[in-house]
């Protein structure tokens, strides 16, 4: 299971359709957890320079008032939020938030102080250096709670172990299984040339899942957990269980099957287009 920290569930919200849902969610899950929900905006102060300045204050008044939207939004889910608003970038706010954090949740798209939060280089650098697992809610994914499994991706990496750990967290917190998964290419290796034991490599890939999977199978026994090593490339296996899945687990770190997963395509794919939110856990060194 996770450590416990100290300040709960921190999420980001800036008015956005996007960010409410990544609010709506993060309350749900502050609620399963029993912790509080800290909703966090940004605002800055560049507006105010210019032929059209508009004053400090009332870009203040703005936005507070968008912060107490996303209040109000998350106490229609659980009862303990808190309100934080800072000055300045979106990005170092949230980490400085989440220092003590369990989760920290954002939308994948919004505007105002976190737009674009999760394209491009702010992406990987939010998932390189936070300090606790993050959540991206995409438009259209479900809420936490929702039915359907916990889907983990692993490839025997030390950061694939951290989401592992997060993974069966989550799962017992739904009551619900626990799917790990381990993409498998097939009957050719990543350079597209024939495996000359095709099939007792595979038997050794599931023997190593399920040994790598083993321990914290014994610590949690009440849990329902599945092992699949699935045939296919790491992006396809995973946009393909997030279609049934409540959530999928991810490190931010990983090999094999998984390298590089939050700094190439396969982690751009499943932060645009997973059909669930996606947890990354951060590696530990």
């Amino acid at each position: 299971m996770s450590e416990r920290r100290s300040d709960g569930v921190v999420v980001g919200y800036d008015g956005s359709a996007q960010s409410g849902r990544a609010v709506r969610w993060a309350a749900e899950e502050a609620r399963l957890r029993g912790v509080p929900l800290t909703v966090c905006h940004a605002w800055g102060t560049y507006a105010s320079a210019g032929p059209m300045a508009i004053p400090i204050t009332d870009l203040r008044v703005a936005a507070e008032r968008v912060l107490a939207e996303g209040v109000e939004h998350a106490r229609q889910d659980t009862g303990d939020v808190r309100a934080l608003l800072g000055n300045g970038a979106s990005a170092p706010i949230l980490l400085e938030a989440a220092a003590n954090a369990e989760l920290l949740v954002v939308g994948s798209h919004g505007h105002g102080g976190f737009a674009g939060l999760l394209l491009g280089s702010t992406a990987a650098g939010l998932a390189a250096h936070t300090p606790c697992p993050l959540v991206v809610v995409r438009s259209g994914a479900r809420r936490g709670g929702a039915a359907g499994p916990v889907v983990a991706g692993v490839d025997g990496s030390a950061s694939s172990l951290e989401a592992l750990a997060l993974a069966f967290t989550e799962a017992d917190l739904r009551r619900t299984e626990l799917v790990v998964r381990l993409a498998w290419p097939g009957s050719a290796d990543a350079e597209g040339l024939p495996l000359v034991d095709a099939e007792g490599l595979r038997e050794l890939a599931e023997e190593r899942l399920a040994r790598f999977v083993a321990p914290l199978r014994e610590q949690n026994p009440k849990i329902a957990v599945r092992t699949e090593v699935v045939r296919g490339s790491a992006r396809e296996v995973l946009l393909h269980a997030a279609e049934e899945a409540a959530l999928l687990v991810v490190g931010s770190r990983g090999a094999g099957g998984f390298r590089g997963l939050l700094l190439g395509s396969v982690g751009q794919a499943l932060l645009h287009h997973a059909a669930c939110p996606v947890a990354i856990a951060p590696h530990r060194d």
